[in-house]
Order: structure tokens, then C-alpha cells, then sequence
């Protein structure tokens, strides 16, 4: 087959998302589909993803999918406002033609919403250095992977248990050619930007016939070979062995220990709005801000103030070998290094090219890519549970949502596997409670902090969401707040 019907990047298999030559060619078409002067962006979003799903020890679902989106955005000479941005999933001629065209219709619609224009930056942007690509992950083979589930499958069957569980291996390519003016609040940026990542994920949940006992692993990691299934598969069966018959006790405030994964799954929702935007009465109630300055007109936030236990971090790198992200956002600005806390005190928050340029008179924003490490202490689980007279040992936490924004209270229940601690020992598994409690008391609330690890942090949105990981450890909280027991497992 020919380039031209753009069948021909797929064909022999043996890449799975386009190259960078391969975009390349294909913004020199729509460049020269281009017509009327002004300039074109181009941004190529290319997928492919493997997975398996399994139920009740057999496989129910394996697939393998990949898709390509071309995305188009015109900016006509008739204003730097007069943007219009058109998609395609083909890439013959026709389809990119006919998606260049509608995007010139549409720069040619009034919008009144639209932003004005900011200074170009420079065009060449120092991208960082990260590690997200595995050969290991892109080449695995769909017979490898149904391999590892047998593998997972078998411990938990030979003792009569069912087992449950998501396997997926993806790659993705990014790449951004010129454009980019004013449609997303971003100015011209000239410089082509390509990257490409991969992502395995694995989750596992093991639970016995009677019903009455659960257990659950997860690993995600740019590696393959980083997902250590075995490992993950004996620690959710020792789990579910462990949780067998549990016990009903009293809701109350406990110290409980949380598992690093518990931790991430409790404090993931505080990360969504940890930016500095224009006030918007929309949202009044941003957890880092403090209302509008009058005086000055503009929002204040709490950054310089402490907002959690000070022997707590939290940094954002690039570079760092375990947070693989791509190197920019969907705007093409580059990621840096933030420490977002430290020593407890906020240092910074998120913003973007408007903000930058409105209110700090900078011409580069900061953007934040979602993963991060926490780190503040080196004591293990074990030595956790040997210091609590009292307490619940805690799996992880499911179906967290907030409640109040400006507090971060959140409400869940805790799954797979909850054990009461007594006299420095685990005496029993007991019945799942629900929580209400906000994530920043309970990060002011720390009496141990454990070493950070990374912890299964899948994208939400496979089709189009960058690779992002966390690394978070255990931590010992005082009176947390369970208000009922529930019945899942």
C-alpha cells in the first residue's frame, strides 16, 4: 500500500505508533493543504494498546487496538482571534484536506470567549531528560502476556480461590509542528516537538469462594519488567488469605496504618487543583487559595504557609527515573523540576502561559504533569505496627471523592483487606469501614512516615492521558475518621 491512503506506517508491525519521520510527512501535508495564509498547527497523537482482562480464573477479554489523531489548527491572516481547529483519524489526502478545511471554516466563526493573543516565546525550548521509553514494553507480544495471567491465575486457583485482573501494556507518540497561537492559551512556538513513551500496568485482585476475604496488587511502570507479577500475585493471595472472616468492630476514630497504595489513593485528589488561576467565581474554593486581594485585584494563595507535617516533600521531576512523563504538555511547554512542598510549606503551584503573563510578567508557565514523590521518613510497616497499642492496618481506600473543596474532606471505603492492631501485633481482619476525612488533616496528623515507593497509578484516560506515576510511602495517621461499617469486601 501506498503512503498516501496512510496505511502503509502500520503494515509490517513492527512499530506500533508513528515515528517521527512519519509525522513529519504528514505536517508537510497538511501544510501544503494549507491555503489562504496564516499558519497551521499540527499536532499526531498515535496509540497502541495491548491488554487482558480476566474473571473467576478465566480470560474474559485480550485485544489488541491502536489508533492515530491528527489534530489541526488554523489561524487565518485576518487576526490573531480568527483560530479554528479540526481532527481527523485518516491519513489519506482527502481526509487531511477536508479536516484543513473545516478548520479554516472554523477560524472564520466569531468567538467572543477566545483569549488575545501573548508574545511569542522563543521558539527553542530546552526539553528535559526523561525515561519513559521501554524497547521491552513496546515489542512484548500478546502471547507473553497471556503467559504472565496464566502465571497470576494458577497460585490462587491450586488453592481454590478466584482471581481477577487487568493486565495492559501501551505505547504512544506525541508529536506538535508549529501552530499553536491562541487556541489553548498558547502563543506560536515553532520548534517541532516529538516523544514517545510506553506504559505496563497490572492489577490483581484474589478473593475465596465463601466471600468473605479479598486481597489486591497493582504495579504500573513505564518497564515491563518493573511490574514484578509474580511478586504482585503472592501479595494479594497472602492477602486474601489473611482477610478471611473478618470481624465487625465500631466505627470511631482510629491510628491507622496506610499502605502506601491507600496513601496515594487518598491523597491523589488534593493534586487536580494544585494551580494558581484567575479568580473564578466558579471555583471560590480552591484548597491553596485564599480569596481575592482587593487592594491588588488579584487571588492570593498560601504558597510560603505550611500545609502538612513538616518532615513532608513533595517534588515533580522530569529526570526522575521512576516518574516518567512525557517531556511537555499538550500546549508544548517543556515540564521542569518542582518542588510543589517542602518541609511542609507549599512552594509552589502550577500555572499556565495567561497567568504567567498577566500576573508575574513571565513568558513561561509552570505545568505540572500529575506525577510526583513524597518523601519524609524511612520507618517501615513492620516497625509501624510494633509502636500502636490500638489501630487498623489499611489495603487501600476505593471510590474516594471530595466532598468540600476549600477542606479537602473526602469520603471512601477501604477495600481488599483491613486488619485491627493490638499490642503492636495484628489480631484479626475486620469488617471494611467508610471514611470521611480530609487528606490535609490527615497529612497533619503524621506520627510515622515510611520510605516512598511507587504505587499503581494507571492513566484515566487510555486514549489520550500522558504517563505519569507516584511514589508515596506508608504513614502512621492518628485519629482517623471511619463513620460505618460497609459490606464490601
Amino acid at each position: 500500500m501506498s503512503e498516501q491512503n496512510g496505511r502503509s506506517w502500520w503494515d509490517d508491525g513492527a512499530r506500533r505508533v508513528l515515528s517521527r519521520e512519519a509525522c513529519e510527512e504528514i505536517a508537510a501535508r497538511v501544510q501544503r493543504f494549507a491555503s489562504g495564509g496564516g499558519s497551521t498547527g499540527v499536532t499526531i497523537t498515535s496509540w497502541w494498546n495491548g491488554e487482558l482482562r480476566w474473571g473467576r480464573n478465566e480470560v474474559t477479554l485480550a485485544s489488541d487496538r491502536r489508533s492515530v489523531v491528527v489534530e489541526i489548527e488554523r489561524t487565518r491572516l485576518g487576526g490573531p482571534q480568527a483560530a479554528g481547529t479540526a481532527s481527523c483519524n485518516q491519513l489519506d489526502d482527502e481526509s487531511l484536506r477536508a479536516a484543513v478545511r473545516a478548520a479554516e471554516w472554523a477560524a472564520g466563526l466569531e468567538n467572543p470567549t477566545r483569549r488575545p493573543p501573548l508574545t511569542p516565546q522563543q521558539p527553542d525550548l530546552a526539553l528535559p531528560e526523561t525515561r519513559i521509553w521501554s524497547d521491552t514494553t513496546h515489542d512484548v507480544p500478546a502471547t507473553a502476556r497471556g503467559e504472565v495471567a496464566r502465571a497470576m491465575i494458577e497460585p490462587a486457583a491450586r488453592e481454590g480461590m478466584l482471581s481477577a485482573g487487568y493486565l495492559e501494556v501501551r505505547t504512544q507518540s506525541v508529536a506538535q509542528f508549529g501552530g499553536r497561537e491562541t487556541y489553548r492559551s498558547h502563543p506560536l512556538t515553532t520548534q517541532p516537538l516529538y516523544a514517545a513513551a510506553t506504559q505496563a500496568q497490572c492489577s490483581l485482585t484474589v478473593r475465596n469462594r465463601a466471600g468473605n476475604a479479598s486481597g489486591w496488587a497493582g504495579a504500573s511502570s513505564y518497564d515491563w519488567n518493573a511490574l514484578a507479577t509474580g511478586e504482585l500475585a503472592a501479595r494479594a493471595l497472602e492477602k486474601c488469605r489473611s482477610s478471611a472472616d473478618p470481624v465487625a468492630i465500631e466505627p470511631g476514630r482510629y491510628t491507622v496504618i496506610l499502605e502506601p497504595q491507600a496513601v496515594h489513593d487518598l491523597i491523589q485528589p488534593m493534586f487536580r487543583p494544585m494551580e494558581q488561576r484567575e479568580h473564578n467565581e466558579a471555583f471560590p474554593s480552591y484548597p491553596f487559595h485564599l480569596g481575592m486581594d482587593e487592594a491588588l485585584g488579584i487571588g492570593r494563595t498560601k504558597l510560603g504557609r505550611p500545609i502538612m507535617d513538616r518532615r513532608l516533600s513533595i517534588t515533580h521531576d522530569p529526570a526522575d527515573p521512576l516518574q516518567g512523563v512525557l517531556p511537555f504538555n499538550g500546549r508544548g511547554d517543556p515540564y521542569r523540576p518542582i518542588t510543589l512542598v517542602e518541609n511542609g510549606v507549599i512552594t509552589a503551584l502550577a500555572f499556565d502561559r495567561y497567568y504567567a503573563a498577566g500576573r508575574l510578567n513571565e513568558q513561561q508557565p509552570l505545568p505540572f504533569a500529575g506525577a510526583y514523590r513524597m518523601t519524609g521518613g524511612d520507618t517501615s510497616v513492620e516497625e509501624m505496627i510494633r509502636s500502636t497499642r490500638r489501630g487498623l492496618l489499611v489495603t487501600r481506600l476505593s471510590n474516594v471523592r471530595i466532598l468540600d473543596l476549600s477542606s479537602m474532606l473526602c469520603a471512601g471505603h477501604t477495600r481488599d483487606g483491613l486488619w485491627l492492631i493490638e499490642n503492636g501485633r495484628i489480631s484479626r481482619p475486620v469488617r471494611n469501614f467508610r471514611f470521611v476525612e480530609s487528606s490535609l488533616v490527615a497529612l497533619n496528623s503524621i506520627e510515622q512516615i515510611g520510605p516512598a515507593v511507587p504505587v499503581f497509578h494507571p492513566a484515566r484516560d487510555p486514549a489520550h492521558a500522558a504517563l505519569h506515576s507516584a511514589i508515596v510511602p506508608a504513614l502512621k495517621v492518628r485519629d482517623f475518621s471511619f463513620t460505618s461499617s460497609v459490606d464490601a469486601i
